[in-house]
């Protein structure tokens, strides 16, 4: 799949109408900047810019080269986003296996995988 910032929005689009996004008051894709990198050692990545007043989010073409990995990866970080400017944002701890868990029963997604 080649990725574009334009496929990345569009996906990010979809996800935000579904529950349990949906519910989450997701930022609007002109809050968003969508970035395609190259990383290897990270599927894709979230943080907010305070400078910019951007959410950013990056998507590793490296490490993501199917659709349904793309959504998944492109859910994981949107978990990120909601948390925002939260003291935890960044973290990978049991607030962020509960929203994976919802998402996954929601979207049947193996949660392990969010």
């Amino acid at each position: 799949m080649k990725l574009t910032a334009g496929r990345l929005q569009a996906i990010y689009l979809m996800l935000a109408k579904l529950k349990p996004f949906c519910a989450w008051k997701m930022p609007p894709p002109e809050e968003i900047l969508f970035q395609v990198t190259n990383e290897l050692d990270a599927m894709g990545t979230y943080v907010y810019d305070d400078l910019q007043e951007k959410h950013i989010v990056t998507i590793s073409k490296a490490k993501n080269a199917h659709l349904e990995t793309v959504i998944r990866t492109m859910a994981h970080e949107m978990i990120h986003m909601k948390r925002g400017k939260t003291k935890g944002w960044n973290k990978h701890d049991q607030v962020i296996r509960n929203y994976a868990r919802r998402i996954a029963i929601e979207l049947g997604f193996d949660p392990l995988e969010l």
